[in-house]
């Protein structure tokens, strides 16, 4: 609900996401009107008729404000919910109809195909569970369940119940059968330990939502973030895509500026300060020398220093470690200047300087 603008006029609505777009920096204007036209053939193009329709009843400028709040926040939305958005009637929405919301996330240059493969991947699994797979769930668990005695206290069997996700141990049926069970093992790890929350977006093996919590005593006590992390059939041999959610669906927005905070949003701490310097522009990124506010991460093992040795958990760690050795809670020095590049995926990032062992 938190991503859903308020309905209001459509003059309204245009002119307060152009608002919104302003203080967020989005560099993404583009708008494949022309190219909608022309695919929608000579009889959509050439008829006045539908020139008239459209005009009467504001379509261009609906779809205009579709368009622009799609660039404001495609970035942490999957494209189911970019059309729930779009769908909805009311306050929570834009009440679009089903072409004008293909129009809108086609004019937007929304990429619906990765929707499409993941729908694919979901009939890539087996009903039966995989052996080997399994064998290794009950070991983690039972492994987990033995730490969980040792550490002492109240400790009860029937409190010790991980919630590991159903497609951990299916049989995976399609290609990249080593890395979706090399992915599949280190989900079982994770979540039978609780060490770190994760979620498959929309059930994909190959992208992952982790939490990550502040370290005691360090800038970030008390603080949630979460990394995402995108996987494709190198790895472990490559490094995933691994970068912080700018904006995390569900969660407040931290206020800005604030010297002290009220809590709300998870990503900042209550009385934690936000000072006029760090601007407006709000996002649920860790304030770090070494994390620009687009979710991009400036650590060496998830780049040069990578090795198939490693995994989610080691990254999850590090980054932590990362944060907690910060001297002093400040975005990059050349964080406007790595916004304005423009580069949209951290793995295209050219010349990375690490200094991450000198936060």
């Amino acid at each position: 609900a938190d991503n859903c603008p308020p309905k209001r006029t459509i003059s309204q609505d245009l002119t307060q996401t152009r608002l919104e777009m302003q203080a967020e920096s989005v560099e993404d204007k583009t708008d494949r009107k022309l190219l909608y036209y022309l695919s929608q053939g000579p009889a959509f193009f050439a008829n006045p008729f539908t020139w008239l329709m459209r005009y009467a009843r504001n379509t261009d400028d609906e779809v205009k404000t579709a368009i622009l709040y799609l660039h404001v926040h495609k970035a942490n939305m999957t494209v189911p919910e970019m059309t729930k958005v779009l769908a909805a009637p009311g306050p929570k929405g834009f009440g679009m109809t089903k072409a004008r919301i293909s129009e809108a996330l086609f004019r937007s240059a929304v990429d619906t195909s990765e929707e499409e493969e993941r729908r694919k991947a979901m009939n890539d699994y087996a009903q039966e569970e995989d052996k080997e797979l399994k064998e290794f769930r009950e070991k983690m668990l039972q492994n987990a369940e033995e730490h969980a005695k040792k550490s002492g206290g109240a400790y009860k069997t029937e409190n010790f119940k991980p919630k590991l996700h159903a497609l951990a141990t299916k049989k995976w049926t399609g290609s990249s059968g080593s890395v979706v069970k090399r992915l599949q093992k280190e989900l079982i790890q994770i979540q039978s330990t609780g060490s770190f929350e994760v979620e498959l977006v929309k059930d994909n093996i190959f992208e992952w939502h982790v939490t990550i919590e502040g370290a005691k005593d360090s800038f970030y006590e008390g603080e949630k973030f979460k990394l995402r992390f995108k996987f494709d059939a190198k790895y472990p041999t490559e490094p995933p895509e691994v970068s912080f959610l700018v904006r995390v669906p569900g969660w407040p927005l931290p206020e800005a500026p604030t010297k002290n905070a009220s809590g709300k949003c998870p990503a900042q701490r209550k009385g934690g300060e936000w000072p006029a310097r760090w601007g407006i522009r709000k996002h649920h990124v860790p304030i770090h020398p070494h994390i620009y506010t687009n979710g991009h991460i400036c650590l060496s093992i998830i780049y040069d220093d990578w090795s198939p040795a490693l995994g989610v958990e080691a990254v999850c760690h590090s980054m932590v470690s990362m944060m907690s050795s910060a001297k002093e809670k400040e975005p990059p020095a050349d964080n406007e200047m790595h916004l304005d590049s423009g580069t949209q995926s951290a793995k295209d990032v050219k010349g990375w300087d690490f200094h991450d062992h000198e936060a």
